[in-house]
Parts: structure tokens; sequence; C-alpha cells
């Protein structure tokens, strides 16, 4: 079997390149992960040439990989940013790599990467390749030491093996103690971030922000009931422009000119509930909101008048939040009731005239808003992800093309209430997730966005989703699964293998939620606690440092007795062991005389320690310096507890 070169310092390298690599894909977008994998391609080559400017060369590009980084980062100076900067300047630096002195910087700079993702990064698969970042690294800078070739051993994946994990003391207090800053700054106006809901709605604007599976937020309950959907709000949309643009007024708007037309009563906030919400990062200052519930020291501004939540700063970080019962009953007077009923002057005269025929055929207003349901329901209205563009024409929908997705259907929904008098506003969210029955928790993906109305009905506000009264059959393509409750014929044994597959997945989301959830609860408030009461407790301070400094003063004490009686050590060690595994062997025969007696074999494993010995008893100018002791003793255990 041929050997494997521990010292092959190039193919280290590469691995640890590798894994550098892998632990950002999931937290980067697809531009970044291609001009990355430009980048590893690029420093793979270039490392296997040798030319006069090579290093300049690798300077300009470096200027330049800081600059497209900086626009696919959105122009902004983020944590990701510098983490990503990092990985491409350890592109550059691998392919820089010469000599054996290069492999230093290279190997510090993918622990640094390492830890850093470690950190900030808390889904399982990151903090694993994190984790293997940290081990080969240490390993690589280990072996760089060495001089002489280690064969791919027991012995030797051990030694490294039991080196590396020394750094695990470190990073578990650099996770404790360090610091959680934040950092985002965004010097221009770029494109927007896809996530989350537009600033208005047409007819269209959904489709623009649906077609995405990134996680958007994931909700916790102790409710097991697959079948419950939940509804977030995210932006109420309560003014229709000239244009037909759904707009969202600003609450500080609403409070100037409502100020005096609604009250809140019944107050009642409960902190026994037993659910939770991690929320990924979206740079926006949108919250998703449950009827009835907020969040446990979340410091959110609540919009009382669309009961919807924002933020002070964006949302940079994944961060994990309590969830508390809430319900404020908010009484709505007549002026602002009325600014829900209001429209332009150029709606359409066939709505008008659909919308006063039928509310003057219906009992009561809610019979009137069925009658709207069940010509969504019964009159061949289609759900379809990519209609026809039509502007924001709601006549041609209602009266001709018939198809559309949410917004369609509760903008039209909407219009039809306000046009009879009946004050109505379009909700817009998360409806559904996907559900995990094994951590009874959802998954709120971009493309669980939806859209429903809210009517005032009998002194509350009444959730309508127009949407649903689609027939199943209807559903012509929908990218939330909620929606599609059609089904093809499939072959039985793929059906079979498709269910398996699923199952591995819920067991897989739910692993990687509890670990993400764990690092979650450890935020920058949590750290701070931490490090306060440690210090606080005097009692417990002075313990512990006793207990390391104890530990400490132990180990040194060991170190120098076995110092001072290094040839003892040896011998009583190393001897012992032969004589006890060779029967053959007296406590009278000299060294000579033992290394005789054993094999050839035997011979050729213990020719070094036994010139060692030699050596440290007879060569009295030999010094066994604090330099060597460690060797010399490393070797003398490997040799006598090893074969």
């Amino acid at each position: 079997m041929p050997r494997i070169n521990l010292l092959n310092y190039n193919f280290n390298a590469l691995i640890i390149l590798v894994c550098s690599f892998l632990v950002l894909i999931p937290e980067i977008e697809f531009s970044t992960n291609i001009f990355f994998l430009i980048l590893f391609f690029f420093a793979v080559i270039q490392k296997s040439f040798s030319y006069k400017y090579k290093k300049v060369f690798s300077s300009i590009l470096a200027i330049a990989t800081i600059y497209i980084l900086f626009v696919l980062n959105d122009q902004t100076l983020s944590k990701e940013y510098f983490i990503n900067l990092i990985l491409g300047l350890i592109f550059l630096k691998y392919s820089e790599i010469e000599k054996k002195e290069n492999h230093y910087f290279f190997g510090f700079s993918c622990v640094f990467l390492a830890v850093s993702s470690l950190v900030y990064g808390q889904d399982l698969i990151s903090s694993f390749l994190s984790f293997i970042i940290i081990l080969l690294s240490i390993i690589h800078l280990y072996s760089l030491n060495q001089t002489k070739i280690l064969k791919l051993n027991l012995n030797n994946l051990f030694r490294y093996f039991i080196f590396a994990l020394s750094i695990i003391p470190i990073i578990t207090i650099i996770y404790f103690v360090f610091p959680r800053a934040e950092l985002n700054i965004k010097l221009f106006e770029t494109k927007k971030n896809q996530l989350g809901i537009p600033d208005k709605i047409s007819l269209g604007s959904f489709q623009n922000i649906s077609d995405s599976e990134e996680n958007v937020f994931i909700f916790k309950t102790n409710i097991q009931d697959e079948d419950k959907k939940y509804y977030f709000r995210v932006k109420v949309f309560d003014k229709l422009s000239i244009s037909k643009d759904w707009l969202n007024s600003e609450y500080k708007i609403l409070l100037a000119q409502f100020k005096d037309s609604f009250t809140v009563s019944n107050y009642i906030k409960r902190q026994d509930i037993d659910a939770s919400l991690i929320m990924f990062p979206h740079e926006k200052k949108w919250f998703p909101k449950l009827a009835n519930y907020n969040f446990k020291n979340s410091n959110l501004n609540l919009n009382l008048i669309n009961n919807t939540l924002t933020t002070n700063k964006v949302v940079t970080n994944k961060k994990s939040y309590k969830l508390i019962y809430d319900k404020r009953d908010v009484a709505y007077q007549k002026k602002l009731l009325d600014f829900y009923t209001l429209l332009p002057n150029n709606i359409s005269p066939k709505l008008k005239q659909w919308a006063k025929t039928n509310f003057e055929n219906a009992s009561d207003p809610k019979d009137y808003l069925d009658k709207i349901l069940n010509e969504f329901k019964t009159n061949n209205f289609f759900y379809n992800l990519t209609p026809v563009n039509q502007g924001n024409d709601y006549e041609n929908f209602f009266f001709n093309t018939k198809t559309g997705y949410c917004e369609y259907y509760a903008g039209t929904f909407t219009i039809l209430a306000r046009l009879v008098g009946i004050p109505a506003r379009i909700v817009t969210g998360y409806y559904g997730g996907s559900y995990n029955n094994i951590g009874n928790f959802y998954t709120f993906k971009q493309r669980d966005a939806h859209s429903w109305v809210e009517i005032f009905i009998d002194n509350n506000w009444v959730l309508y989703d127009p949407t649903l009264a689609v027939p199943n059959e209807n559903i012509l393509n929908s990218n939330n699964s909620n929606f599609e409750s059609f089904e093809t014929s499939i072959v039985s044994s793929n059906n079979e293998q498709k269910i398996n597959i699923s199952r591995v997945g819920i067991y897989f989301e739910y692993i990687n939620y509890v670990w993400t959830n764990s690092f979650l609860r450890y935020d920058e408030r949590s750290r701070t606690n931490f490090i306060k009461e440690k210090l606080s407790n005097t009692d417990m301070y002075k313990t512990i440092f006793f207990i390391l400094f104890s530990i400490i003063a132990i180990i040194y004490l060991i170190k120098i007795i076995l110092f001072i009686y290094a040839r003892n050590f040896l011998y009583k060690l190393f001897f012992n062991k032969l004589r006890k595994n060779n029967k053959n062997l007296s406590n009278y025969m000299t060294h000579q005389e033992i290394y005789k007696s054993l094999k050839n074999i035997d011979q050729k494993r213990f020719e070094h320690l036994f010139k060692l010995y030699e050596q440290i008893k007879f060569d009295k100018k030999y010094k066994i310096s604090f330099k060597n002791f460690y060797s010399i003793n490393f070797q003398i255990i490997k040799y006598a507890y090893f074969k």
C-alpha cells in the first residue's frame, strides 16, 4: 500500500481551501458563489505556475476582488461582506504559495475565517464545516513544524487529532465572550432585497417575490396540528392610488390624521405561551406579526391601527424570539372607518354596477361578501403564477381573463367591498409554511408570501382569503405548497421512495433547527449576562481561578520532575516495557544486549530510541533542553504504548 505523506502541505492546503469555500456556500447569493468558483479555479491554476510578476498580478486582483464583492454585497459594508472578503483573499493567498513559509499565513487566515463563520453562522452544516476547517488548519500548522515525514497510520492520526482538539477550549472561550457586534453601513441606494413584501402592490407584484426557496422565519409552537394554517401579517395596504397601485400608509401619517379616531381597550398580556420564532436576516425593518401575539423583550414598534410590527434597525442577523399572548381591542370611529372605504374616481363603471346589483340583492354585508367568494368559486376563475400581463386592470381580470394569483383576488375583493361602503384593507405577509411534525415547527420561505383581505364587520376586523375560494382543480401552478392540493398519478414505488427522502429531509430540518436555536438563544444579551453573572459571583470566580491555577501548577511541576529525571524516566518506562513484552529479556542485561536480543523488525523500529538513550546517558555534553524535551518524551510514550 503506498504511503500517504502527512507533510504534503499543498494537498492539505487544497483540502482546507475547499472546506473554506463550502462553509460559505449556503450563506451567500448565487452570483457571489459563481464569483468564488471562478476565483477558486484561478487560484488552483495560478499556483501551478511560477512567473516573475505573480505577486503583483495577485495584488491587482485582490483590489478587484474587494470591489467586486462590495458590488455583489449590494454596496454594503456588513459582517457578511468582510467574511466573504476574507475567503476571497484566502483564495488569492493560496495561489501565491510557493514556499513552506507561505503556508503559515494561509493556515491562520483559514482559522480566522472558520472562527468568524462559527460565531455568526448558526446552522448545523456551517458549524460542522467550520469545526473541520479549524481542526485541519491546526493540523496543517502543526505539520509545518515537523522535520520528519510521517506515515498515515493510527499513531500519527491519533497524535494529530489530540493536538487539534486542544484548540477546542480556545474556540469555546471565543464563542462565549466574543461580542456580537453589528456592522451594516449602506453607502448607496441600490437594488432592493427581494425578501419580504414590496412597498406597493400592483397586479403582478408577487410574481417577482414568490419564486424563492429562501427561509424567512421559523415558527415553533406546542400545538401539534399539521393542518393548522397560520397567517403572519407584514404590511397592510389601505390606500388605492389613481394608477390602481395599493399603498401602505406610514403609521406616523395615520396617527397624525386619525389620532382621536381610535381607542385601545381590554389590553390582555400573558407570558405563558410556549411559542417562539427564529427570524432570518432580510435587510429590512418589517417583522411578521401573528394575530393576538407579540414578542417578549423585542423592542419592536407596534402599529395599533393596522396591527403590524416594525424594527428600528434593519434585520441583519438570525435571532430567536419568544412569543407572548398580547390581545388589544381597538375601537374604530367613523372617520377612520371611512378611510378604509376610499377609492379613486376612475374605478371601472362595470365593477361599480356589479357591486351595486349584487349588494342590493344581498340580505346583509356578509351575504354580499359571500357572493363575491362564490363568484371566484363557480365562474371559472383560475390560480396561475404566470397570467397575461394586463396592468392594473381589475375589470379585465374580473370579467375577462379571470386568471391571476393572490393580489389579483385580494385587490379585486377589497375594491368590490369598498364600492358598497364596507371598510376593507389588503393584508400581506406569509401563509401556511411547511410543517415539521417531529419538532412541531413551521418553516416559512419566501415562496409562502401571500395577500388576503380584512373586512370590518360587527366592530371587528374579519379575515377573508378570496384566493382560497378558487377550486382545487383550477390551480394551474403555485410556489406555495398550501395551494397545491391537486395530485398527479405516480408509480407507488417511486412514491414510497419520495416519501422516504422527504422523511430524511424532515429529520435533518429538525436537527438543524435544534442546533440553530441553541446557538441563537445565546445572543448578545445572553453573552453580556453570562459575563456579568460569572464575574459578579466572586466566590465562584475565585474557585475557578484556584482550580485552573492548581491544574497549571501541577502540569508544570510534573514537567519539571520529568525534565530532571528524564534518564530514569526513559529507562523505567521504555526498557521495562520491552522486558514485559519479551520474556527472554532479564533485568541484568545492558541496553546493547537488549538491542541484540530483539527481532530484526524491532531493532529497526527502536534503533532511533536506543541511540537516543546512549546519547543521553554517555554523552555528558548532551543536555536535554525544554526545546527537545517534548519530542523525546513523545517518542518514548509512543514506542512504549503504541505498536
